[in-house]
């Protein structure tokens, strides 16, 4: 055996930096102190046992063995991919109890900020996590790391992913190609193909040990009783926000969060100027108790500059003057409302029809013309007047999900006002100038001037509008060469979609809110332009994030077409108000100390 002197570092013989052996734990030199007749050497633990731990030792008073390291002047070039698996082995291999070992096999790029939810959780500072980061930063990578260190550790071994169904096989995919996690998707159509495999009288959640469902499906009362019966250890939701406070949804998911060890939330969007709703988010699952009592998530949230990525957004906002026709259609959209106020005040229901019809009266002329239309076929089928009993009634579900009612016919089948006579013929009249309107629209002009400029330039673009019915009429009158999403499309149709969009240079794609969930399309598009500005500032930042991703190289340019009308400022003033109490609410950013 060598004896001590033969391992012991000469006096100097130390370099900050430098990974050494000193009474059998491993460590790291931090700082050199110089001393007549010795060296202080301050460092630092990289052990299991003394991770972290901090000593000042004497040099050449201890036994100090080198670890393999190089010469400080010894420096060489490497590629990324290798930069990468270099780091992933030293996350599976360092920091004992705390290292990431499915790190160290997950298909994946190293960035920092991913990390630290799963160090959060298995360092035991969390067990309940809000990953609000800015669209596009890694949320699902952030969520599948979590998942599998869990998994390793014994500490999961039934999870339930819930999304949008939209989601589901994008989820599926993620899991398998990343982590190598096998995970299966769970629906009725599923259960049926494998009826014959499961025996009569065994919940068929208990055999997927990773299952992925729909957010909608589960909340049915004859499938919830079943999925709660599981007993889940690690829930994950996406798409948090759209789990709504008061709705079935949330009732539904607070149940399944309430029975799992761990939780894990992702939304870009957790804060739409709504106090009561971002709380309840924050307490999903837990008992309604004193508020210093409760159990909150441990949010995560960091924008692209604070991950230090390349890339910037730019937002253009076009001022557009309406013409004279459109003018009077708002002008006779005011009467009706003021008349509907007079009779029912502010009353949620008629608060709810004339939201409708000012938001469509925004996007486009058309579709205030079907709108209107259509309640005048409603209001003429429903007989006389002797049906109203003071209630609006409304075909309400519990807010936007896979079919959002937004992107779909609202139906509103009883009368705004007790003389129904005069109902009709205020929405003749919206309808009639309307129609007149929509002959030459301010937007569409401008919309059409605006995508012949991008085209010049090669640029493929991604245009937004909440409604089917003016997406319809884009593609019908202005571009009928442009490829379409809404979500009446199935999971076929929609995956032909994109791929024919991707294929082109300059493509042009229309979509609606419904049917952007999930939409990758960072590598192939950088322009979004939205037809009008939603009155929810949650889509506004989903609808960007679809090209403002990680892997976006060029800066994204993000367009608003505002009409200069008294009602659309009052929207942005809107808009303003809640993203200011958002911002307000919502930590810019949270660094755990995992150490």
């Amino acid at each position: 055996m060598a004896s001590s002197a033969a391992t012991t570092a000469r006096p100097g013989a130390c370099h900050v930096g430098d990974r050494v052996r000193i009474r059998r734990q491993r460590w790291q030199v931090t700082a050199i102190h110089d001393a007549p007749g010795c060296r202080t050497l301050t460092l630092d633990g990289l052990g299991p046992f003394n991770l972290h731990e901090q000593r000042q030792l004497f040099e050449p008073f201890e036994d100090i063995e080198p670890i393999d390291h190089p010469s400080p002047a010894v420096r060489w070039r490497t590629g990324q991919s290798r930069w990468h698996a270099e780091w992933r082995d030293v996350l599976a291999s360092s920091g004992g109890w705390n290292a990431l070992r499915g790190a160290g096999h997950a298909r994946m790029a190293v960035m920092p900020h991913q990390l630290e939810p799963a160090l959060a959780v298995v360092s035991g500072v969390a067990s309940r996590l809000l990953l609000a980061d800015a669209v596009g930063l890694g949320k699902t990578i952030q969520a599948g790391l979590t998942l599998v260190e869990l998994v390793r550790r014994g500490a999961a071994a039934s999870i339930l992913i819930l999304t949008p169904a939209g989601l589901r096989d994008q989820w599926r995919r993620e899991l398998a190609e990343r982590f190598d996690t096998v995970a299966d998707v769970v629906d009725l159509h599923r259960f049926a193909q494998r009826g014959i495999d499961i025996p009569v009288g065994v919940n068929p959640w208990m055999v997927p040990a990773v299952a992925i469902s729909s957010i909608d499906y589960v909340k049915r009362p004859e499938v919830l009783p079943a999925v709660r019966a599981r007993g889940w250890d690690l829930v994950i939701v996406d798409e948090a926000h759209l789990v709504s406070p008061g709705s079935d949804r949330y009732r539904a998911v607070s149940q399944l969060c309430g029975l799992a060890l761990y939780v894990v939330l992702l939304t870009a969007t957790p804060h739409n100027g709504d106090r009561d709703a971002y709380q309840a988010l924050l307490t999903l699952g837990t008992d309604a108790g004193e508020p210093e009592e409760e159990e909150t998530c441990l949010v995560f949230r960091r924008s692209r500059a604070d991950v230090q990525l390349p890339g910037q957004r730019r937002v253009h906002q076009l001022r557009i003057r309406p013409t004279a026709a459109e003018l009077r259609m708002h002008a006779s959209l005011d009467r009706y409302a003021a008349a509907v106020r007079a009779e029912h005040g502010d009353s949620a229901p008629s608060a709810l029809l004339l939201s409708v019809f000012r938001k469509r009266a925004l996007s486009s002329p058309w579709s205030l013309e079907r709108s209107a239309s259509r309640r005048l076929v409603l209001l003429g089928g429903s007989g006389d007047s002797d049906r109203d009993d003071g209630q609006l009634r409304l075909p309400l579900d519990d807010g936007a999900g896979e079919f959002d009612r937004d992107d779909q016919v609202p139906d509103f089948d009883a009368p705004a006002l007790q003389d129904i006579r005069r109902e009709r013929a205020l929405l003749a009249r919206i309808a009639t100038l309307a129609g007149i309107a929509a002959v030459h629209e301010s937007k569409l002009a401008a919309l059409g001037r605006l995508v012949a400029r991008l085209a010049t330039r090669h640029e493929a673009v991604l245009i937004f509008t909440e409604y089917r019915d003016t997406l319809l009429h884009l593609q019908g009158s202005l571009l009928p060469e442009a490829l379409v999403l809404h979500g009446g499309l199935g999971r076929r149709e929609r995956t032909r979609i994109i791929e024919a969009f991707t294929s082109q240079r300059d493509g042009i794609l229309l979509a609606t809110d419904a049917a952007a969930e999930g939409l990758n399309l960072h590598q192939h598009c950088r322009c979004v332009i939205h037809l009008e500005v939603p009155w929810n500032p949650v889509r506004l930042e989903q609808r960007t994030g679809r090209v403002d991703r990680i892997g976006q190289q060029r800066t994204v340019h993000a367009f608003h077409l505002v009409a200069q009308h008294p009602a659309e400022a009052q929207l942005l003033r809107m808009l303003q108000r809640r993203a200011d109490i958002a911002r307000a609410d919502v930590p810019d950013r949270h660094t755990v100390d995992v150490g």
